[in-house]
């Protein structure tokens, strides 16, 4: 096969370079623009660090070694942080029509973060429900954490029937390619085929076929709210 371009593997760099941001061998194959296995990638960046075109430490890749740096120094406040954030996410996956949380943002690719950052929430609701479900989620961020976005940053919220993406360009593709699954794993899987186009930019990205519904059984709560004033109480929470 082919060898890798070094510019292929210089364009991935270039951009996360804007951040600041090193990636690891498996990172670079993800936002890879070309199809290659994991075995052509690490031998080709292994050629270019051999070459001093880009630079390598701890198994991370980067254009410049401030970079390398940086990430080694934020690594583990990322993990804590990325613990906290699959706590928070089981908190809101209890809420009225949340079908689905997942992480996105900086921290769903490791990058640079400090300990106030905003963690960003990616959130799939019941379909016919994304507002009622932004009322509940607003209302308990101002009730009880004084609106504020340190730990409650509601990115994104998707009616679970309407997942396609309208905006087509490497920044959203690499956005919905990094997302980490904080609840249910087969509302990602959905994602991801409803914008199989992100193949476009990044035909390493593993996207699932058709994904089939699941039915999923109404909490008592959400049957009470989902009755006959279920719609209008939509189309209220819609209006305000």
């Amino acid at each position: 096969m082919k060898p890798i371009s070094p510019k292929a593997f210089k364009q991935v760099l270039h951009y996360f370079s804007f951040f600041n941001h090193a990636l690891s061998a498996e990172e670079v194959r993800q936002y890879l623009s070309v199809p290659a296995t994991q075995q052509e990638v690490t031998e080709g960046l292994k050629v270019l660090v051999q070459e001093g075109l880009i630079y390598c430490q701890n198994g991370w890749f980067a254009l410049a070694p401030d970079a390398l740096v940086l990430r080694a120094k934020y690594e583990r406040l990322n993990l804590r942080r990325l613990k906290l954030a699959h706590s928070i996410g089981r908190f809101i996956a209890v809420f009225p029509f949340v079908r689905g949380v997942y992480l996105s943002g900086s921290l769903s690719k490791m990058g640079i973060q400090s300990k106030d950052d905003d963690l960003d929430f990616f959130i799939l609701t019941r379909s016919g429900r994304v507002w009622t479900t932004k009322f509940f989620l607003i209302a308990f961020k101002k009730i009880f954490l004084l609106n504020s976005e340190k730990y409650f940053c509601i990115n994104l919220l998707m009616d679970e029937n309407q997942l396609s993406l309208a905006k087509r360009n490497r920044y959203t593709a690499t956005e919905v390619a990094s997302l980490i699954t904080l609840r249910n794993d087969h509302g990602r899987e959905k994602v991801l085929s409803m914008n199989d186009w992100v193949k476009n930019y990044f035909p390493n990205v593993e996207v699932p076929g058709a994904v089939e519904n699941r039915v999923q059984t109404l909490s008592v709560f959400e049957r009470i709210l989902n009755a006959t004033l279920g719609d209008a109480f939509e189309r209220w929470c819609k209006a305000r």
